[in-house]
């Protein structure tokens, strides 16, 4: 956001402002609605919008949730970062580290969704929380004879610190992987000069 710009508390469509409660609680309700599986798209839409306001508006609710998602996710350019936080995972890591920086408790004070997210992007180095980032994200040093234990310590250390992925989570880092891979066959293809598949015969 621009210094200039207030925090919003709402969302318009077509011409209609539509007051909602952008706390960074009823957000992440929000995002657990949109998550789940087991209801209709039009249930999920309502939940969500539920979760904003105590009375949703009865027409346009995909549309003012796609209002609500572009205002409180704008995208941003560059390619999708893998995970390396989970707001229910990491709810302890996170509220100590607000409270240790910020000196704001999460279980008590009202933040707005987007001052939320811009404080806990910018945590400081210091806190257990950006120690166990840095850890997951920390890439393994390439092998040598020196570094064995270094290596092992970084990897047990990843193990016991890694993220529980969601079925729909490791379906998508899987694709990701697959798609990796034929990136790294059609280069060596390319230096070969493979131009097609070629059969023996």
């Amino acid at each position: 956001m621009r210094l200039e710009e207030r925090l919003p508390d709402g969302v318009t469509v077509d011409g209609r402002f539509y007051r909602l409660d952008f706390d960074f609680r009823n957000v992440l309700r929000m995002m657990a609605e949109l998550d789940r599986d087991d209801i209709m798209p039009e249930a999920r839409t309502y939940n969500a919008l539920r979760c904003l306001t105590k009375h949703p508006p009865k027409r346009k609710q995909a549309r003012i949730l796609a209002a609500v998602r572009k205002t409180l996710f704008p995208d941003k350019p560059g390619r999708e970062s893998e995970k390396v936080t989970d707001f229910v995972q990491d709810a302890g890591l996170i509220r100590t580290a607000f409270r240790q920086v910020y000196g704001i408790d999460l279980f008590r004070d009202k933040l707005h969704w987007l001052e939320f997210s811009e404080l806990l992007n910018n945590v400081p180095d210091g806190t257990r929380y950006t120690d166990v980032i840095n850890i997951r994200v920390r890439p393994l040093p390439a092998p040598t004879k020196y570094n064995q234990k270094e290596r092992e310590a970084l990897m047990k250390a990843k193990a016991d610190l890694a993220l529980q992925l969601t079925p729909e989570e490791q379906e998508r880092r899987y694709a990701h992987d697959v798609q990796n891979v034929f990136k790294g066959l059609e280069g060596l293809m390319n230096r070969w000069g493979v131009t097609e598949c070629q059969t023996g015969r």
